[in-house]
C-alpha cells in the first residue's frame, strides 16, 4: 500500500511518527458486519465524550495502525471499495489526537447553528480541502505531517508541509 510505504520512508528520519486510521463506523459496519469496540490504546471513537455518544459506534474512529498492524490490510480494502478511510501521520498520540480531532467535529453556521463537520468522509474532506483558502486550510491540516485520503480513486497528500 502506497500510504504504508510512505510512512515507513518518513519513520525513517522520525521513528516517534505515528500512522493512524480514521474511519467512518458506519461505513466499516455496513461493510464488515460488526461494528468498531473500543479498546483502549489501539481505537477511540471521536463522539465518546460528546452530546452524540450514544451514536459513537456510527461516527468516525481514530484506530492507531502501530497497535493494531492486522487492520492496515483490512482498512486499506475498505478505502477502496467505501469512502469510509483516510490517514493520518503525526507525532501525536491517540488521545491528543483524538482530542483535537473531536474539536473540528462541530462547528458554528453564520446564523448560530451548530452543524457536524463530517470530515472523516473522504468527499467532505475533499471538497473541504478545495473550497479552504491557504490560511484555512493551513490551519485544519496543520498539526499533521500528512493526512492522505482517496478522492475519486486518486490519492490526495496534505498536511503540515502539503497545506
Amino acid at each position: 500500500m502506497d500510504v504504508l510505504r510512505r510512512f515507513q520512508t518518513l519513520q525513517q528520519s522520525d521513528p516517534s511518527l505515528n500512522l493512524y486510521g480514521l474511519v467512518d463506523g458506519f461505513q466499516y459496519e455496513q461493510h464488515t458486519g460488526e461494528r468498531f469496540v473500543h479498546r483502549p490504546g489501539i481505537n477511540r471513537a471521536l463522539f465518546a465524550h460528546t452530546e452524540d455518544a450514544p451514536l459513537g459506534h456510527a461516527g468516525p474512529w481514530l484506530i492507531d495502525m502501530s497497535a493494531a498492524a492486522d487492520q492496515i490490510a483490512p482498512l486499506a480494502k475498505l478505502e477502496r471499495a467505501l469512502p469510509a478511510v483516510s490517514w493520518l501521520m503525526t507525532l501525536i498520540d491517540l488521545e491528543g489526537l483524538s482530542q483535537l480531532l473531536r474539536l473540528k467535529l462541530n462547528l458554528q453556521l453564520p446564523d448560530g447553528r451548530k452543524a457536524l463537520l463530517r470530515f472523516y468522509d473522504p468527499r467532505v474532506l475533499a471538497n473541504l480541502f478545495r473550497i479552504l483558502h491557504t490560511e484555512q486550510r493551513t490551519e485544519f491540516f496543520r498539526l499533521l505531517d500528512e493526512w492522505h485520503f482517496l478522492d475519486n480513486g486518486r490519492r490526495v497528500r496534505t498536511g503540515r508541509t502539503h497545506a
